[in-house]
């Protein structure tokens, strides 16, 4: 295995569990509620006697709206007592939702949470000899209606609450916190890691690259060169006749371990992440799903390229099939060829911060776990209110982004070493 010697990164895999340690109310169960409670205002100023997008049809037969919620006093009526007041008066007024929006519903009524991207790929491969055209277009119309209501829902959260004040100092620091050498897969030690500390280590008192590297991070420079100068005093003799290498590496103050790099890779749609770098060349963000300034650009779809109906969707003589497939879609961006143009550079590690790792992501992330210059990949996880965590269910996740098993369990840093997001 070759890599670029004495270089190490950082990519910060950032997902919506990110959104909600900052306590925003971003699951797509948030968005739907939300979506349901637009609905009823709508209905409460409709004059006429139907109404409809996508995804959803309501209409009444005696009434208008206007007329029958101001008639019986349903001033503050819930959409839940929206439609139970639909089933118990079948006569006077009618609700025809989606297949689709029926499917993203049923699963938050039995789960309490949803996938909505999973739900459109599990309908897009549904059935493949009995879907017609039709079907497929008005799926396709169905998606781009949540998406744009969607955009509209975290634009608002992201104008009414996401600021300078939500940032919280432990995320930061876990951010640039220096690169642990027990972190690194054993395969990667050997190879990187001597290398990786010759760069940083100083030579002939000569601490241009740790400077360099100490003032994008370090808050007392002085002190700091002070405690590695005094390790190195400590380790002379060991250093002068049997070399550098002959010290553990863990032995080594962390300062020296601090990346080069680091790139947050932001799958969200929102902009919490950038509030965490500084202007500094070395720290950049990647929206790779793009961002709410350019609706555009925006990917919202399905991304598992590795599943077996995926070849079946391959098959079909409709580019309905492929829409809204996140691999064709990233072709509309620099982002996606901006991300390899990082991996390809030098070794990284890869800090998983609120990313489920599903399966929605699975070709993108299979690049980045599979690809030689990942060397180690550490997920933070969560503990809920009764004591349960999801690191097991975030590796159990990432391990379905692997082809190669072996690999995977080299990489993954164990439970021992990780930690909460916050």
């Amino acid at each position: 295995m070759l890599f670029q010697l004495a270089f190490m990164n950082r990519i910060i895999i950032i997902g919506n569990g990110f959104d909600l340690a900052h306590g925003l109310k971003t699951k797509y169960e948030n968005f739907i509620i939300w979506y349901q409670k637009e609905w009823v205002e709508k209905l409460k100023k409709c004059f006429n006697n139907t109404i409809s997008d996508e995804l959803c049809a309501f209409k009444i037969f005696q009434y208008d709206w206007d007329y029958f919620f101001s008639f019986y006093h349903y001033e503050n009526i819930s959409w839940e007592e929206l439609l139970e007041m639909i089933n118990d008066s079948p006569q006077l007024l009618e609700y025809t939702p989606s297949r689709f929006f029926e499917r993203i519903t049923t699963c938050i009524e039995q789960r309490n949470w949803v996938d909505i991207e999973k739900e459109y790929y599990n309908l897009l491969s549904l059935d493949f000899d009995s879907s017609d055209d039709e079907s497929i277009e008005k799926l396709n119309k169905e998606l781009e209606c949540l998406r744009a209501q969607l955009i509209s829902y975290l634009r608002k959260i992201e104008n009414d609450f996401i600021n300078e004040s939500i940032v919280k100092d432990s995320i930061k620091e876990k951010i640039f916190e220096p690169i642990n050498p027990r972190d690194i897969s054993i395969s990667a030690c050997n190879n990187i890691l001597p290398s990786f500390i010759k760069k940083r280590f100083p030579n002939n008192n000569n601490d241009e690259n740790l400077i360099y590297i100490l003032k994008a991070y370090s808050k007392n420079i002085k002190e700091t060169l002070k405690k590695i100068r005094e390790f190195e005093a400590l380790h002379k003799h060991q250093i002068t006749n049997m070399g550098i290498e002959s010290i553990n590496c863990n032995d080594f103050p962390l300062d020296l371990f601090y990346p080069d790099n680091i790139l947050l890779l932001n799958f969200n749609y929102t902009r919490t992440a950038d509030l965490y770098l500084p202007n500094e060349e070395i720290f950049k963000v990647n929206h790779i799903h793009g961002d709410l300034s350019d609706k555009s650009n925006i990917i919202f779809g399905y991304g598992d390229e590795l599943d077996d109906n995926y070849k079946n969707i391959l098959k079909q003589d409709n580019n309905e099939y492929l829409k809204n497939i996140k691999s064709i879609n990233y072709l509309n961006s620099t982002n996606y060829r901006e991300m390899l143009s990082y991996i390809e550079s030098s070794p990284y590690q890869i800090y998983i911060m609120g990313h489920s790792c599903g399966l929605s992501d699975k070709t993108l992330l299979n690049t980045l776990f599979e690809h030689d210059n990942c060397v180690s990949i550490k997920p933070f996880y969560y503990i809920n209110n009764e004591g349960f965590d999801n690191y097991t269910e975030i590796v159990q996740n990432i391990s379905r982004n692997f082809t190669d098993m072996k690999l995977m369990r080299d990489r993954v840093v164990n439970k021992t070493f990780c930690e909460t997001l916050e």
